[in-house]
């Protein structure tokens, strides 16, 4: 047992404490791409606003981006576990770029459909590609840390892109809440082109991790040991998998929802664009502070804690959002940015840790199934309601959404992981 390990640990030690290099690299794309990505789903939001869609067709929007990557998810991680998670993401820009692409002709609600498909799919190898970059690369016990980095980047890239696209979509709006589509779709291809920086760096540590992985594996081989690579059904039977999962789809789809409704609430309080984008700015500032230090933080409270403490301000701060303006917005986006911002890295780790190494790429696009599952189902329901109810029906039911992702973590053994 030992002699296997010990292979993966100075791969570990070459990406983790000597890989300064592909850290910044991943860094970078992980923020500029999320800005994209972010950026291309307000910007879908505000054209199916301008093109006259109900509460039910912005529902159908937000799933558009989930669908076709349901069925993808588990493929698309059993790739980066056999070519890289590098090679995966570049190729989740590839499509990724027809998206906003799409978005600069979609003058019907079925253009613009295809325009959020593409992109979510695009977005989905981009983020199971970089999961499973990380997730092969942490040390053991380090799995928070390593996640807190990547998500911390990810949230960068949400306070960047929300006011650098609005801010790029208003210089020829027709007014101040009615951006001009156009103009925001330009702005994510610009930055998606950006975040192919230091591409090849991470094709490089992809390239020395498949190294060491066969001669760890010709090893096994001369030992007579062979190491057999775990099924998908023994990966569900994990400890505590399935809570995992629906906890970090609960979380995902408050994001979700949040970038396709806001452009709703503010439309009905005439609140402006740039404000909306500052907004969803403030939210990520304060994802990216609450991951500082998750690694002593889980140390000295425990992820059950954390994770019952964030999802808590979740759930108050989506009942609270329906009352309040662009002033009172603010504290509702800070308890929102500590909801959607420990949850995310602790999911990850907590997936990661009861799962092998061989297979952490499949068990990250499991997640993803339960993800895009959650996305589908309830954005359309949610949606449904919104029509004849309107916008409070939809943050509350979020808030019902998280509530319940509350009473699993609540009954679920987290910080047990650390004696494994």
């Amino acid at each position: 047992m030992t002699s296997r390990r010990r292979p993966g640990r100075r791969s570990g030690g070459r990406g983790g404490e000597g890989g300064q290099p592909w850290r910044l690299a991943l860094s970078i794309q992980a923020a500029l791409l999320q800005s994209a990505w972010v950026g291309a789903r307000l910007m879908i939001g505000y054209k199916a606003v301008e093109l006259g869609a109900t509460g039910f067709a912005l529902g159908a929007v937000a799933a558009s981006f989930a669908a076709p990557a349901l069925v993808a998810a588990l493929s698309v991680g059993r790739l980066s576990d056999q070519i890289g998670g590098a090679r995966v993401a570049l190729l989740g820009v590839a499509v990724f770029v027809t998206g906003p692409v799409l978005l600069c002709w979609a003058g019907e609600l079925w253009i613009l459909v295809l325009a959020a498909a593409t992109t979510g799919i695009g977005s989905l190898f981009v983020m199971i590609g970089q999961q499973t970059f990380t997730a092969h690369r942490g040390r053991d016990g380090s799995s928070d840390g390593s996640f807190a980095v990547l998500t911390t980047a990810a949230s960068l890239g949400q306070l960047v892109g929300p006011p650098v696209v609005t801010l790029a979509a208003s210089l020829g709006a027709a007014s101040a809440s009615a951006p001009n589509t156009l103009l925001g779709a330009v702005a994510c291809i610009v930055l998606l082109l950006l975040g192919l920086f230091g591409t090849p760096t991470l094709l490089k540590a992809d390239r020395q991790a498949a190294a060491a992985s066969a001669e760890l594996a010709q090893a096994d081989a001369g030992a007579g040991s062979p190491v057999r690579r775990p099924r998908l059904r023994e990966i569900g039977r994990g400890n505590g998998l399935w809570r995992s999962v629906a906890v970090s789809a609960a979380v995902l789809v408050t994001v979700d929802l949040l970038y396709t409704f806001v452009p709703l609430w503010a439309t009905e309080r005439g609140v402006s664009s740039v404000a909306v984008g500052m907004l969803l700015a403030i939210r990520a500032v304060v994802s990216v502070v609450s991951r500082i230090g998750l690694g002593r933080l889980v140390a000295k409270f425990g992820r059950k804690t954390l994770l019952l403490v964030a999802i808590g301000l979740g759930v108050a701060a989506l009942i609270a959002l329906p009352f309040v303006g662009a002033l009172g917005a603010i504290p509702v986006m800070f308890a929102l940015g500590i909801a959607l911002g420990l949850p995310q890295p602790l999911t990850m780790s907590w997936v990661v840790r009861i799962t092998p190494k061989s297979v952490h790429g499949q068990a990250l696009g499991l997640r993803m199934t339960a993800n895009r599952l959650a996305q589908i189902v309830l954005p359309l329901a949610i949606g449904t309601a919104a029509g004849p109810l309107g916008i409070s029906v939809i943050l509350w039911a979020n808030a019902v959404v998280l509530a319940t992702a509350l009473v699993i973590v609540s009954g679920s053994d987290i910080d047990g992981l650390d004696q494994d």
